[in-house]
């Protein structure tokens, strides 16, 4: 009896002890998996666990996104980790790859992305996403989860979104259910205004209503097909294969009630910008071979004497040909007897708004311009080079043809395609054609003339190269924007501004006079060329114009307009009474009022001959009067630079309209 109450009692005492062990490690257990670290006990989970390291979500538990929240999914989370301990003991591991889900409650549970849906839009790659319209309604007829954009394993990252699953459900064909892919549901305008954050302003095209396949073709790559192969990834089932073509079904079980890539499924679809030109001209089935030139120009790269790449910017955001050169076909899509291949001002001014044709045109002189001054060039160094016999003839020879090949670029390729690398072009022929007269020893040294684009001192030049060849009129000069540009290194920003309006004019005489007018800049007829010709003599629009008597008297501008302190000024009478007398002044004001009535009489007369029926001979005559008379009143001086003759072609022209009106008048 004694034994077996002994025996009782140490099988008890056994039992506790074991209980006790067994708690410890069930303790120990629930502990040590708790921890994320305890995910890579396992070979095969070490690249996950790695992934999940170098995530967003390193500092959340594995357990609370993979478990649901709420004590049973605790529980089952414990009973699972021990699970797949045992698993991986005893090998059965092997026999299924591991698979883990992230219920969306995980992601929107407290404190972590509850509030998501009711912040709803956000900025994602310079789109805007809703999380509400993606996971409140039914997209294709399917209900997404936050795995099926974000996903768990994607290239080496863990939870990150996949640009790939977005273009499948977007840009899919399919049967059942309708394309999401019109470019306003994710391209929002508000965030393609500005031209910082998408590289051109688009109101204008918002405006006008332009769709957006007018400028970008080719951005969507690839169909998102099932082949049925990928089906034997996971099944083998008869049964299961043979409900490939019920694709509601499909989506049921892989989307709805598992959490399946997109991509383990569906080919990859790709929405981006094609960097290609012969792909994005769609012009290759009839065009073979013909835009090379365009094609170098466009991409910035092939040209010689010149390393870096300079790409057009339409072309690095895969602007189609189409975009400019409207194939084939009328605004409005109907079919042309007629190709209209040839690009006109009214594309530019469709995407840039009006006003940009004048910058094309601008391009096109300033182009011709060095293209005129460069051949000029090339004729004469080839032909010197052609009669070389030195010993570094063949190099020099090598250099021109080098030369040639781009100067015919520019000129096959039109510099419109790619103003600032045309410049390079030209400037790059330029330096190779005075290298080689160099290594002659050729007695023809002409002088550098091209300039690169980099050296004009403003971001303006980006739009606008080319602009240093051109010459504007500006309060009746001609100004060069050469001489600022280049001469001076005077940025645009000094002359024009873009606070009301892009490119204002807002220099003033008194701004220019303010450089013009120092020590230095004191050459008059550098701008006053009109009140040159007057003083000094010369034509205007073919009438001889003689020297006025002041002028033969060697009397220079500064005589009369130098006050004070060296500043320049206007006429004043004070200045008058330092050379002549009272009587003079008196003499001077009688001869400018007669001018202002000869003036004001002489409009009056054309402004009536507008409403006679002349003939092209008289028309001719009156637009000369017309021109003279323009330039006197610009001159300013109301005869005081040549009284004389101003007097003389008032008075004579104000003769001719008055005989002209009455004999009209009497034919009538």
């Amino acid at each position: 009896m004694m034994k077996k109450r002994k025996k009782k009692k140490k099988i008890g005492i056994i039992l506790l002890i074991s209980s006790g062990v067994f708690l410890v490690l069930l303790l120990a257990s629930i502990e040590i998996t708790s921890h994320s670290k305890f995910c890579s006990t396992c070979h095969y989970m070490k690249p996950f666990y790695k992934s999940w390291e170098e995530s967003s979500h390193s500092e959340v538990k594995c357990s609370a996104c993979h478990f649901a929240p709420g004590f049973r999914s605790k529980i089952r989370a414990k009973i699972e980790g021990l699970m797949m301990v045992g698993r991986y003991w005893t090998k059965l591991y092997l026999k299924s790859k591991p698979w883990a889900e992230i219920p969306d409650e995980s992601c929107l549970r407290e404190g972590c992305h509850d509030k998501r849906l009711l912040e709803g839009q956000v900025a994602f790659n310079k789109i805007v996403f809703d999380h509400e319209v993606h996971l409140a309604d039914l997209k294709r007829g399917k209900q997404l989860r936050c795995t099926s954009c974000h996903s768990q394993i994607v290239q080496g990252d863990h939870i990150t979104v996949t640009n790939s699953t977005c273009f499948i459900c977007h840009f899919k064909e399919s049967e059942h259910y309708p394309q999401i892919r019109k470019c306003s549901h994710c391209h929002l305008q508000k965030n393609l205004i500005s031209e910082q954050s998408a590289g051109f302003n688009h109101s204008f095209v918002y405006e006008k209503n332009l769709k957006c396949e007018k400028c970008h073709s080719h951005i969507i790559v690839g169909d998102g097909e099932v082949p049925r192969e990928n089906c034997f990834k996971c099944h083998f089932e008869t049964e299961r294969l043979n409900k490939y073509e019920d694709t509601d079904l499909m989506h049921i079980k892989h989307i709805a009630e598992n959490k399946i890539e997109c991509s383990l499924c569906h080919l990859d679809i790709q929405h981006k910008i094609v960097k290609d030109i012969e792909t994005i001209a769609d012009c290759r089935t009839c065009h073979i071979d013909l835009h090379k030139a365009q094609n170098i120009l466009f991409t910035g790269q092939g040209g010689k004497g010149i390393d870096e790449s300079m790409p057009n910017i339409m072309w690095e955001k895969g602007i189609s040909c189409k975009g400019c050169h409207i194939f084939h076909e009328e605004s409005g899509g109907r079919i042309l007897k007629r190709e209209t291949s040839v690009s006109k001002t009214e594309a530019c001014e469709g995407c840039h708004g009006k006003g940009f044709a004048r910058i094309l045109m601008n391009w096109e002189v300033a182009t011709e311009k060095k293209l005129s001054q460069v051949r000029a060039i090339y004729t004469k160094a080839r032909q010197e080079v052609n009669r070389s016999r030195g010993p570094d003839g063949q190099k020099a020879k090598a250099l021109i043809k080098d030369a040639a090949f781009n100067i015919e670029l520019v000129e096959q390729g039109k510099s419109v395609h790619n103003m600032s690398y045309s410049q390079e072009l030209l400037r790059a022929a330029s330096t190779m054609m005075m290298e080689a007269l160099r290594l002659i020893k050729s007695s023809y040294q002409p002088e550098s003339f091209l300039v690169s684009s980099r050296e004009i001192p403003t971001e303006c030049a980006n739009c606008h190269a080319g602009i240093e060849e051109i010459s504007s009129p500006i309060f009746g000069l001609e100004f060069s924007h050469n001489s600022h540009l280049i001469g001076e290194k005077i940025p645009c920003s000094t002359c024009h501004s873009n606070v009301r309006k892009h490119g204002e004019f807002i220099a003033t005489k008194k701004s220019c006079a303010s450089c013009h007018h120092e020590e230095s800049r004191k050459d008059c007829t550098v701008c006053h060329t009109i009140q040159k010709t007057f003083y000094k003599g010369g034509t205007i629009n073919g009438l001889v114009v003689p020297e006025d008597t002041m002028s033969q008297a060697e009397v220079i501008c500064a005589d009369c307009h130098l006050g004070e302190s060296d500043q320049i000024v206007r006429w004043d009478k004070n200045k008058c009474l330092e050379c002549h007398e009272e009587d003079d002044l008196e003499l001077f004001s009688e001869w400018q009022d007669s001018v202002k009535d000869l003036i004001r009489d002489l409009r009056f007369a054309l402004k009536e001959s507008q409403k006679l029926n002349l003939s092209e001979a008289e028309k001719a005559k009156i637009l000369k009067i017309e021109n003279v008379l323009r330039k006197i009143e610009f001159d300013g001086s109301l005869g005081g630079h040549n009284y004389p003759f101003i007097e003389e072609f008032l008075s004579n022209s104000q003769k001719t309209l008055k005989s002209l009106i009455e004999k009209l008048s009497r034919r009538l």
